[in-house]
């Protein structure tokens, strides 16, 4: 491990190829880091005794979440406990840097990538009286309670086959805790739209919780307005389908019909606002489009242009630009 981390090492510096950080156990890896000697990691004899402390600490701790991040889609919970490792090296220092926050926000992306309710939970339970001025922590406690409703289909797509029977004992076993997380949720995300910066996210989350409790006007309420608060395709996507969704709830099919059109226009062949539409088409008689839609789909299905298989993964689609961001602070502690 030690020769592992100091490769590592060397490839941030841009002294070596990239290297392999795919780990098979992270359970593994966290003990092998938890016995690791920093000193092992070799510095510049240039460095002041406590630069160098500094730098080992920045490239252990970003070791451990990009081998988390390589790791959370097979393994969520040896994912969350590699990053809970790391975090306790980070939360813990004095005084808090913008690398320390940096890091932070990459442990997000890869703990909400992970759609495990509960590690996130608890990351988010320790990190935001730390650091009570990021905005995304505040939003993150909705989307612990969102994720703790996340549909059977999108926690089937991060475990591998044999975590699916263990998922869906858990969730008939908070089946009666279902409600209470739905209402939290909203009222969380509710709370971070008053911060600029997150109204178009939150309400926009705040709005899905609504109308999956079939709250259709409420939903519908939420989302008054919010295209001049989004700033991503992906999200504007979602809003569309969102509201295709309520409306089509609503019993109003000639307004849902054009928002999953609108949806499309945004991401052509996306399969959730595809099929939605389709079958809206089939149920009220719209002549051959349901088979044209549907035919068109299967010929070229590509799920990558479908915003809503990262929905609840959340700010895993933050991850590259942000683990970008923390590499660079590596290289000057």
């Amino acid at each position: 491990m030690a020769d592992l981390v100091a490769q590592y090492a060397e490839w941030l510096n841009g002294r070596r190829d990239p290297i392999d950080l795919y780990a098979a156990d992270l359970d593994v890896v966290r003990r092998e880091l938890g016995r690791l000697d920093p000193t092992a990691i070799p510095v510049s004899p240039t460095l002041k005794p406590e630069q160098a402390r500094e730098y080992r600490r920045r490239v252990l701790t970003t070791f451990a979440v990009e081998v988390a991040a390589m790791g959370s889609r097979r393994n969520a919970m040896s994912a969350g406990r590699l990053v809970e490792w790391a975090c306790a090296y980070v939360r813990t220092h004095a005084p808090l840097s913008e690398f320390d926050r940096a890091w932070q926000l990459v442990a997000l992306s890869v703990l909400e990538g992970a759609i495990d309710s509960s590690a996130l939970g608890e990351h988010v339970s320790h990190a935001r009286p730390v650091f009570t001025d990021e905005p995304r922590l505040l939003l993150a406690r909705g989307i612990v309670d969102e994720q703790f409703n996340a549909p059977s289909e999108v926690l089937v797509r991060t475990e591998t086959a044999a975590g699916v029977v263990r998922l869906r004992e858990a969730m008939a076993r908070r089946e009666g805790e279902s409600f209470r997380a739905a209402e939290r949720a909203i009222a969380r995300f509710q709370e971070a739209a008053a911060i600029e910066t997150l109204k178009g996210e939150a309400l926009l989350r705040a709005g899905h919780v609504q109308m999956r409790i079939s709250r259709y006007d409420a939903a519908l309420a939420s989302w008054n307005g919010l295209e001049a608060h989004m700033n991503e395709p992906a999200m504007l996507f979602l809003l569309h389908l969102f509201r295709g969704m309520a409306l089509e709830g609503r019993g109003r099919v000639a307004d849902s019909r054009r928002s999953y059109e609108s949806a499309l226009k945004i991401s052509p062949g996306a399969h959730s606002a595809t099929l939605r539409l389709a079958a809206l088409s089939f149920r009220h008689g719209y002549g051959d489009e349901p088979t044209t839609l549907v035919d068109a789909l299967i010929q070229n299905d590509d799920p990558r242009r479908d915003p809503w298989w990262s929905y609840y993964a959340a700010d895993w689609r933050l991850y590259y630009p942000r683990i970008a961001r923390l590499r660079a602070f590596v290289k000057h502690p």
